[in-house]
């Protein structure tokens, strides 16, 4: 087993969505599967979660 950093990225209709998680894993495709699982479980609880950086750009 490992540590992995693992950075998901998901382009939708109205921009790009990154999900960063630090798991351990077996493999780098465990690592993958442990944080894309991960981000389901954190994304069903919106009670854990927050926006707590952000970075805007006058376009």
């Amino acid at each position: 087993m490992a540590s992995y950093k693992v950075t998901l990225k998901s382009d939708v209709k109205l921009g790009t969505f990154y999900w960063v998680a630090n798991v351990t894993a077996a493999s780098e495709d465990e690592a993958i599967n442990t944080a894309e699982n991960l981000f389901l479980e954190t994304l069903n609880s919106s009670e854990e979660w927050d926006f707590t950086d952000y970075d805007a750009e006058k376009l």
